[in-house]
This record gives structure tokens, sequence and C-alpha cells, in this order.
């Protein structure tokens, strides 16, 4: 079911593209590629579960949060790499764009899945925190690459700590969403509360006149 949530959400938006110029096509393109890697990532997590003969919530905790935040890296990563020109503030959009293009076929598969028993509740805690929180993962490797490419003792284990940083905020995610009463609200709350810290620091920065995203 996963091929049929990509197809009918990347149809559209492909069909966008030869319209679209400059930032815009690349936002739109980011979200194709993160929504493609939706499908990668289940292939090679449904593949994993049957050779190490695990658990639907070990795959949760253990395998799933490296695999989507490895293939999610590396879009961004290329683009970082591959256009020395792009600042930060455009390495922040595709990078969001990839994590958002993730979430949303993420999202439509499970919402298929879970057929009749999915209701707004349910649609509402997955777009306001898992969401935020594929989004918030790409982008805090993307705008962090930024950094590391200039630096050439930072470019390996800069990068290395990048994609650490987001697998392990990812699995504390699926942790704590997976425990039952008030653990599960806290998860749900992480990556709002992250957004908000990351959007307050943002504008402390520019109301002083500290630009990060130049």
């Amino acid at each position: 079911m996963v091929y049929i949530a990509f197809v009918c959400f990347a149809a559209p938006l492909a069909l966008m593209l030869p319209v679209l110029r400059g930032r815009a096509r690349w936002l739109v393109a980011y979200l194709l590629i993160g929504s493609y890697l939706t499908v990668v990532s289940g292939e090679v997590n449904t593949a994993l579960k049957q050779v190490f003969e695990i658990s639907s919530l070990e795959l949760s905790l253990c395998v799933a949060p490296v695999v989507e935040e490895v293939v999610k890296a590396l879009p961004v990563l290329a683009f970082a790499l591959l256009d020395k020109k792009c600042g930060r503030s455009d390495v922040l959009a595709i990078a969001f764009s990839c994590g958002v293009g993730f979430a949303i076929t993420e999202n439509a598969f499970l919402m298929m899945r879970a057929g009749e028993a999915a209701t707004v509740g349910w649609a509402l805690a997955r777009g306001l925190s898992t969401s935020l929180m594929h989004g918030l993962c790409t982008l805090a490797v993307g705008v962090g690459f930024t950094f590391a490419r200039t630096r050439k003792k930072l470019f390996y284990t800069g990068t290395f700590g990048l994609i650490a940083a987001a697998i392990t905020y990812h699995a504390t995610f699926n942790l704590l969403i997976s425990a039952a009463g008030a653990w599960s609200l806290v998860g749900l709350a992480c990556p709002l509360f992250t957004y908000a810290i990351a959007y307050g620091l943002y504008r402390v920065m520019r109301d002083r006149g500290v630009s990060m995203l130049a």
C-alpha cells in the first residue's frame, strides 16, 4: 500500500515541476524525493526485519531510525555538496521539505492501513508530532552540514555526529510514543517543544542582527 500512497502523492507534484522555477522547483522536487524515500526505507526495514527476525517494536526502536535518517540525509548532503553556492537558508528549506515529504507519504500509508480506526485526533498527532520530527531531524542534519563542509577537520566526524544525533532523537521519540500513559504524551510533545525552541532562538538571533542562515 505504500506504493499506492506514493503514487497518489507524487503524480500531481511531478506534473507541477515543468511549470515551476528556481527555489519553488527545488522544494517540490525534494518533497518528491522525501516521498520516494518512504518507499525505499519501507522495503529496507521489511527486509532487515525478516533477516534479523525482530519484532515490530524492535524494528521501530533499533532499525527504522537508522535506516530512515540515513536515507533522508543522503539527498540533502548531496545538494549541499554539489551546490557550493547554496546558503544555509536554501539547505534548511530543501532539508525540511525532504523530511516533510517523507512524513506525508508515511502518514498516508499508515492511514490506509488503519482504515476506520484512524481518527481526526490520530491525524493531528501524526501531523503535529511525527511529521514534525521527520522534518526537524532532516533539517538539523542539513543545516549542521553547511558548517561541517567548510571545516575539513570536522567534515567526516561532523557529518557522522549530525546523522547520529538525528538517529538518537528519532529513536527516543519512537521509544516515548510506544510507552503507555504520560510518557506517550511527552513523546508527542517533544517535536513541538523542539520546534518552539529552535524558532525562538532564530527569532532572538534575527532581532539581534545575527544570521545563522546566511
